[in-house]
């Protein structure tokens, strides 16, 4: 057999290829597949869709696994006399390319089925970012309530007590009752706008503790998603690199072949 590790780049590049050909026939499968089950969109519900999404993202891990297999298969099937170290560099490298392309397509804004796995830890991220800035800000600014003029127009829009309820936690007709309350302390002093901003401001101080509370519950929450997307993520890179060397692994013919054949050469 061949001493030292023998990379053949045209194999290499062969499993890249077979593994993106087979990703888009298992994603086009999997894409009739989930369009089939969906049947009538009109008897469709919120159960079905997390199926659906349940169901797509293990199809997803099971599309990664098949052509990353078959492709570093068939990177040292083509490729002359290859050893286990080379399979082992050409399983590597696909599993690199396969990535790269992947992780290219999703930035052009091609859904391979995999931009779920990709962007879990990003978009978790942003979550917890936005939850903390949410908990810090002025509430004053996050109901809107920063200009006299604009005042008892946004006390009277339901959107507000929305807002107050979720910045704080507060059941909603207890921010409804509570801006009522805001309303007609503003309707005392509402020809005096310097006024008006000290009394919104003030009245809604005693609720700056709570958005904190409930900013930073949020920003935990996110901070716990973040952390098991991270390690999904990468526990899945791990198993499809562990799947892509094993496929190339099994490419490679076994000792007792590589004898034999050196005894038939020999004679």
């Amino acid at each position: 057999p061949p001493q030292g590790p023998r990379v053949r780049w045209s194999g290499v590049m062969s499993g890249f290829f077979i593994a993106i050909g087979v990703l888009m026939v298992m994603g086009a499968l999997g894409l009739a597949i989930g369009v089939t089950a969906l049947g009538d969109p009109r008897q469709a519900t919120g159960e079905t869709a997390s199926d659906l999404g349940i169901g797509a993202g293990i199809w997803a891990f099971i599309t990664l696994l098949v052509a990353l297999f078959l492709g570093g298969m068939v990177s040292t099937k083509v490729t002359d006399r290859p050893d286990r170290p080379g399979a082992v560099m050409h399983g590597a490298l696909i599993w690199v390319l396969f990535f790269l392309f992947t992780l290219w397509m999703i930035a052009s804004g091609v859904s391979l089925g995999l931009s779920g796995l990709f962007g879990a830890v990003s978009g978790l991220a942003r979550g917890a970012t936005t939850a903390v800035a949410a908990g810090g800000g002025d509430l004053v600014q996050t109901l809107g309530l920063s200009d006299p003029n604009q005042v008892l127009a946004r006390l009277d829009d339901p959107a507000t007590a929305s807002t107050l309820a979720t910045a704080t936690g507060m059941p909603t007709e207890e921010a409804r009752a509570s801006l009522a309350e805001l309303r007609s302390r503003v309707e005392a002093v509402r020809d005096d706008p310097a006024r008006v901003v000290a009394e919104v401001r003030g009245y809604l101080a005693q609720y700056a503790e709570r958005v904190k509370q409930q900013g930073m519950a949020a920003a935990a929450t996110a901070q716990r998603g973040a952390t098991v997307g991270a390690w999904v993520t990468f526990g899945a890179m791990v198993v499809t690199l562990g799947v892509a060397i094993a496929g190339a692994m099994g490419g490679v013919p076994s000792f007792r072949r590589w004898r034999a054949r050196a005894v038939v050469v020999s004679r």
